[in-house]
């Protein structure tokens, strides 16, 4: 049976507003067909909320670009509900503003299988910063990509830039691949909920907000990656984590809209928030071969705190292996809870720290209560004298969320 060549037609480049009709008219051809290629030739086309089926790839040839409307309203979530159980809980919606249709997105594929967003070298997608008033934290408007419920996931070869929200949004998935994809701007890169199996792998994420994200996921690897953000490289909590041959640097090429600033608060920040529901505890992460530029914190993981996120579910162990960190300046937290305190293990790895004036006089890695820390063949710099290691001082400002004294 040969597959099915669609094309979006090129003069719907030239259309002085929005094609989103016609644009879908394309796609819907695709789903009748049972599944087909859909090809969209270069050319900018201005589209509002559009969606994809099962057994279809999108591809973009080169000079494509699907460019989001600048009016919020032309956003929607198909009315497909979201396994997002946070965004729906009444109390974290009220203190995080979270608008009803918070998944709305420039493109949604939702309980499809076999799906593929496919680009060649300049292809891209374009979120025009799209802000919403009504939104999350008083601005952010429609995430970029929404993936829900979808099984064998391809994602290749195209930019997204000037994400509106998160720029790829994947709950509940299953086999999901991103490779040579390139993020720039706009707030977080590859968010993965509640997903499992999942490679990043060559991709080039300059973000806002943090480079990959997500809760409650399973088997995830990233790899031959450069991550520079203006927030957290990884912020995850997932079981099994590869992070390999990545350069994680800072301070981001763009900055953290809503705070203005350009640092990397931390290369590997732990998630856990409340309002959600988690299969188990997180274990079994490893970086191995990794180079840390700048990162602010190395590890940002400080169970229990409620300004970090982290007050579900703990982390067993996190392993360094082969790593070299310099430019470190903030001290760096692995607190684990009282039943699961945690190991820290780092082998072969390399550390330079240079305190700033918060973190002067506090160790580089502050150790909660019975944490565990393991040292092979680990070189350590800091010219004011710091130690590597000490106990976790806590200071309410590091734990309590603002929003939640407000109430």
């Amino acid at each position: 049976m040969s597959l099915t060549i669609l094309h979006v037609p090129a003069e719907l480049a030239q259309a002085e507003g929005l094609v989103t009709a016609e644009f879908q008219a394309v796609l819907d051809q695709a789903r009748d067909a049972q599944g087909a290629r859909v090809v969209v030739p270069a050319g900018t086309y201005r589209v509002g909320s559009i969606r994809m089926y099962g057994d279809t790839e999108l591809h973009l040839e080169s000079g494509a670009k699907i460019q989001g409307s600048e009016d919020i309203a032309d956003y929607t979530d198909w009315d497909i509900p979201t396994t997002l159980r946070y965004a729906t809980d009444p109390e974290i919606v009220r203190i995080q503003r979270l608008p009803p249709h918070y998944t709305r997105a420039l493109l949604t594929i939702a309980d499809a299988k076999n799906v593929a967003i496919t680009g060649e070298p300049d292809s891209s997608f374009d979120g025009v910063d799209c802000t919403d008033p009504a939104g999350e934290e008083g601005f952010r408007g429609a995430m970029g990509i929404r993936i829900c419920r979808c099984q064998n996931v391809t994602l290749k070869g195209y930019t997204f830039e000037h994400s509106a929200n998160w720029s790829h949004q994947m709950d509940s998935c299953t086999n999901l691949l991103a490779e040579n994809v390139s993020i720039l701007g706009g707030h977080d890169g590859f968010n993965i909920h509640h997903c499992d199996n999942v490679t990043i792998r060559s991709c080039t994420l300059k973000t806002g907000d943090d480079c990959v994200a997500g809760f409650d996921a399973r088997n995830v690897v990233v790899e031959d990656c450069l991550l520079n953000t203006a927030c957290n490289a990884i912020r995850l909590g997932c079981v099994n984590l590869l992070v390999d041959n990545c350069r994680f640097v800072g301070p981001g090429e763009y900055e953290h809209i809503l705070e203005g600033t350009h640092h990397m608060h931390a290369a590997v920040k732990y998630y856990s928030p409340a309002g959600d529901v988690y299969r188990s505890d997180a274990c079994n992460w490893r970086l191995h071969d990794c180079t840390f530029t700048n990162p602010g914190r190395l590890i940002n993981y400080d169970f229990g705190s409620e300004k970090g996120y982290q007050t579900e579910r703990p982390l067993v162990d996190l392993h360094f292996d082969a790593c070299k960190a310099t430019g470190v300046t903030m001290s760096s937290f692995f607190n684990g809870g009282d039943e699961v305190p945690g190991t820290l293990e780092f082998n072969d790895c390399e550390i330079s720290y240079e305190p700033d004036a918060d973190s002067a006089g506090s160790p580089c890695i502050q150790l909660g209560r019975g944490a565990k820390l393991i040292e092979r063949d680990v070189t350590y710099r800091c010219e004011d004298g710091e130690p590597l290691q000490g106990s976790r001082v806590i200071k309410e400002s590091e734990v309590r969320a603002e929003v939640l004294q407000r109430r």
